[in-house]
């Protein structure tokens, strides 16, 4: 299975997250998965396999760290961290859609 990426918005999306990782500077196997999909706009079926356990171990990880910070941020409002909270709430909704968008994929 190889399947080409031709919507914009999931491309926009894995080059985010590829962003994501060149700024933390990690180099693991899945900083080189979304840079090559990111290069290649294609998921093979390694891709695809890596691709959803990165995203769903990923997103709990997210969320579990996502509610804390708005349990936090409302027991303590003198502290400013809304920023925060909301980029982490947009990566929250970018990975709900590829999560969604490759599950949609003919395999």
């Amino acid at each position: 299975m190889e399947h080409r990426i031709e919507d914009e918005a999931i491309k926009t999306i894995v080059h985010n997250i590829a962003e994501d990782f060149r700024y933390s500077g990690e180099y693991e196997k899945y900083a080189q998965l979304f840079y090559a999909v990111d290069a290649t706009a294609t998921i093979n079926e390694k891709a695809y396999d890596d691709m959803m356990e990165y995203l769903k171990t990923s997103l709990e990880e997210l969320r579990k760290d996502l509610a804390w910070r708005k349990e936090f941020l409302g027991e303590n409002p003198h502290i400013q961290e809304q920023q925060l909270t909301q980029t982490m709430e947009t990566i929250e909704k970018e990975y709900l859609t590829l999560l969604d968008y490759l599950e949609r994929i003919e395999r």
